[in-house]
């Protein structure tokens, strides 16, 4: 969805005066007759239909009203900001819904509110804004402050996004076997229990269907399933394993051809698994410092080929290298500070790190394990 930048926004865009026709208290009645107001999602609704929502509803308001309505999330206040001296801030949340009358509601009040507020900016009459105003093109002092270069934007995202993943696995939960006989039947009932969003289709309603593949996987073969999709380099999770699935965009065209992906790229993973859990049996149990210092220069290096030292590699590697640490019985507890002290920002994307620095990783990992 193409919605105007609402940083882009001019005083021309936003000027009250233009509109002069503008209504507050009709606006209630307009936001509960725009189209998508007959779609309001349940309060449970996944976030990403929640936020696919709210942009429809801001594209019907613009159409209705003009751009400058983009900016109905917003607050602006000048604070004393960290340090930052008093600046204009920006504050948005993202907005939940709970039932269509009290979501639509909150809506309409938001879109009163950011006019109200331009009314005011207009002429600083309460002498909020204006203080040190830069020289300007005409735009009112209080706009020229608020969109200056010292602005500061707030976002809280009140969302749970989590849900699953790869990099949430333990070691434990991909102890599993496959079948590749069961996997294309599998799939395949997956795949037809809800239609494939078209590629124009907005991010969100693909990322929601490639969700929903991988929870019909886990619920038949159990969450390490959910790795199916962590391609190699700028795909969908990045940095990972398989080379079967890259994105929605290359990877999903016609059902047959999408349901093949799907299969090999579930194969694929469980074959990483598979190869990790015999990497692992090579040096467990870890008797000695030397003995660690191999096992995790070994996977380290295992790891970068397998995922081509592309974007974002080190997230599998310290996945890989924390499954380790659990195989190995260290407290889940130090897993997190282990890492961090270890691979602390060395390795980058698209960079194979030199021999040296995965050494000094393998001696670091080494050392504080064994140092307890």
């Amino acid at each position: 969805m193409d919605l105007p930048d609402h940083w882009r926004l001019s005083w021309q865009d936003v000027d009250p005066a233009a509109r002069p026709a503008f209504d507050p208290a009709g606006v209630a009645e307009l936001v509960r007759g725009l189209p998508p107001a007959a779609d309001v999602p349940p309060a449970d609704a996944d976030w990403r239909l929640v936020s696919f929502w709210f942009d429809r509803m801001t594209e019907a308001l613009i159409d209705r009203l003009g751009d400058w309505v983009v900016g109905w999330p917003y607050t602006i206040a000048m604070e004393d900001y960290r340090g930052r001296g008093v600046v204009p801030v920006w504050r948005s949340a993202a907005r939940l819904v709970t039932t269509p009358e009290e979501t639509l509601a909150r809506l309409a009040a938001d879109v009163v509110a950011w006019h109200e507020l331009l009314v005011e900016i207009a002429t600083d009459a309460r002498g909020r804004f204006s203080a040190g105003a830069p020289a300007g093109d005409g735009a009112p002092p209080a706009w020229r402050v608020v969109q200056g270069p010292d602005r500061i934007a707030v976002h809280i995202d009140r969302w749970d996004r989590t849900g699953p993943s790869p990099y949430r696995l333990t070691w434990a939960e991909t102890d599993a076997s496959l079948d590749p006989e069961t996997v294309p039947a599998v799939v395949r009932a997956v795949l037809s229990a809800q239609e494939i969003p078209a590629q124009e289709a907005d991010w969100r309603i693909k990322d929601l269907w490639l969700d929903s593949i991988s929870a019909g996987l886990i619920d038949r073969y159990g969450s390490w399933a959910v790795g199916w999709r962590w391609s190699v380099g700028e795909g969908d999770l990045d940095g990972g394993p398989v080379g079967a699935w890259c994105c929605f965009r290359h990877s999903v065209t016609t059902p047959e051809a999408t349901a093949d992906a799907i299969h090999a790229a579930l194969v694929e993973w469980r074959d990483w698994l598979d190869d990790l859990a015999e990497r692992f049996d090579r040096f467990l149990p870890v008797e000695n410092l030397d003995g660690w210092e191999r096992a995790v220069a070994h996977l380290v290096t295992a790891v970068g080929d397998r995922t081509q030292y592309e974007s974002a590699w080190y997230g599998c590697c310290e996945t890989v290298l924390r499954w380790f640490l659990e195989a190995a019985g260290v407290d889940p507890a130090r897993h997190e500070e282990l890492l961090d002290h270890a691979i602390g920002g060395r390795f980058h994307s698209w960079v194979e790190p030199p021999r040296e620095v995965v050494e000094s990783v393998a001696e670091d990992v080494a050392r504080r394990v064994a140092g307890g």
